[in-house]
């Protein structure tokens, strides 16, 4: 009896442990631009703590035909003033190909933020520098 309570417990705590692995990660939509659909999520950098820092993921979509090389940063700004830029990101993205957070190297944060920084009205983020280019191919990566 004291291993079937035993088992159940911890049956339980796999399934509240193991939801959010399964939920759907929501992305929201920021700009398509040149044919390059560009969509973000917030998450949080830890569980614990009252206040983790944020980290900004971002999805990359070519919505084109042809093979698409992106440079750009993110930046993220307080009351209009840019105080952090990511150094240039390099992309190349095949047609109907998407990249999206870490393993892409498209997450971005900064010292300082938080997430209830991202909720301030002063606070806001953007990519102030995004060159798109029809490439020939992609290289093996």
């Amino acid at each position: 009896m004291k291993t079937r309570i035993i088992a159940f417990a911890a049956f339980i705590v796999i399934c509240f442990a193991s939801q959010p692995a399964f939920s759907q990660v929501q992305y929201h939509p920021l700009d398509t631009i040149e044919d390059v659909l560009i969509e973000y999520r917030w998450q949080k950098a830890s569980f614990f703590g009252k206040d983790p820092d944020a980290i900004l993921n971002l999805k990359i979509t070519n919505i084109s035909d042809d093979f698409l090389e992106l440079v750009f940063t993110a930046g993220f700004y307080r009351d209009g003033q840019l105080f952090f830029e990511s150094p240039e990101q390099d992309l190349c993205l095949a047609p109907g190909e998407t990249r999206r957070g870490g393993r892409a190297d498209l997450r971005f944060s900064a010292e300082g933020i938080r997430m209830s920084t991202i909720e301030e009205e002063w606070f806001s983020w953007d990519l102030p520098f995004l060159n798109v280019n029809i490439v020939a191919d992609c290289p093996d990566d």
